[in-house]
């Protein structure tokens, strides 16, 4: 009896030794799961940010990671994996327009790790108040020229020839973001100067 009592206890130490083995082995060879962090660029009065400069620093590690743009949008974008990034890490955020930028800086969570590697970061470049507010194209003053400048620009988003040389100055009727609204705006506050009906409302 006693054999039989030393020889079940060494085959359940066996058994367990194997287990303990096998679950090692398990969560030695698991598989990195992605990572992916994106998000979109704005200026703060609501315009997109077309092919920002994105910066994306692991404080904990010093990694810089691989972020794609495109010249024709405001999306970012890094693909990684949680061999390069982990619960708890600092990541700082930098985005510019190569004269204006922002930085944040964000901790990564347990969520963000386990949610399918999704974090979104939507970043808000803050614009100058600087001009006169309706003023936006190359020339002096508020003309009917700005006017048309914000018509075209809306309705042909990233052409160079309808670039805004100050989007804050574009953003003229008290709502967030450009719209044809701004431009219909200055038309009426040119056409009848003084009228607190077509009074321009950048912001502060």
């Amino acid at each position: 009896m006693v054999r039989g009592k030393k020889e079940s206890i060494a085959v359940m130490l066996a058994v367990l030794v194997i287990s303990a083995a096998t679950a090692m082995t398990a969560t030695a060879t698991e598989p990195p799961t992605p990572f992916h962090a994106y998000g979109w660029v704005k200026y703060s009065n609501g315009t997109e940010v077309l092919n920002p400069n994105v910066k994306i620093t692991n404080l904990n590690t010093s990694e810089d990671y691989t972020v794609k743009t495109n010249a024709s949008s405001n999306y970012y974008q890094v693909i990684t994996s949680s061999c390069n990034i982990s619960e708890g890490d600092v990541l700082r955020l930098n985005a510019s327009d190569c004269v204006n930028s922002v930085s944040y800086e964000v901790t990564v969570t347990s969520e963000n790790m386990t949610d399918g590697g999704l974090f979104e970061q939507n970043l808000t470049i803050l614009l100058p108040q600087v001009g006169i507010c309706g003023d936006c194209d190359a020339f002096p003053g508020v003309t009917t020229n700005d006017g048309w400048l914000i018509f075209m620009n809306v309705t042909f988003p990233g052409d160079p020839r309808y670039a805004l040389v100050n989007p804050w100055a574009a953003d003229c009727d008290g709502f967030e973001g450009i719209t044809t609204n701004d431009g219909w705006l200055i038309f009426m506050n040119v056409t009848f100067p003084g009228d607190p009906r077509y009074a321009l409302q950048c912001a502060p």
